[in-house]
């Protein structure tokens, strides 16, 4: 008894070999050969009629998804930012230098006085 689960064998089709012959007034036709031998001569018009039926045109929209548009931010973001160390990297591959001019230090005083007794401390940086 056959399983009525089971899938029945798979059937390979040869292609159907194809060529254009026109006849003596100049008429293209579409000559099939199938795979039992007969021929079919179609009129080219009307296979490439058959073959490509009118398509509606889709509509292109401009509207792109949130995610999508925060992706795209933040990829932009990150390209400058790596732009910007490319570029002070070719800066410092020429030759030019960042000087720092060093300053005077930041002293902070603390003065505390206590009846007659005062003190005076400096933190300098």
């Amino acid at each position: 008894m056959p399983n009525p689960k089971a899938l029945p064998p798979a059937v390979q089709a040869t292609p159907a070999k194809l060529s254009v012959w026109a006849d003596q007034t100049g008429t293209p036709y579409l000559v099939q050969q199938q795979a039992d031998g007969s021929t079919i001569f179609t009129p080219l018009e009307t296979a490439l009629a058959q073959a490509q039926p009118p398509t509606a045109p889709e509509r292109v929209t401009t509207y792109r998804e949130p995610l999508n548009t925060v992706l795209l931010g933040i990829a932009v973001v990150l390209g400058f930012v790596l732009g910007g160390y490319v570029l002070g990297f070719l800066a410092g591959a020429a030759g030019q230098r960042v000087v720092l001019v060093p300053r005077s230090p930041l002293c902070d005083t603390h003065r505390s006085s206590f009846l007659f007794w005062s003190s005076e401390t400096k933190e300098c940086n």
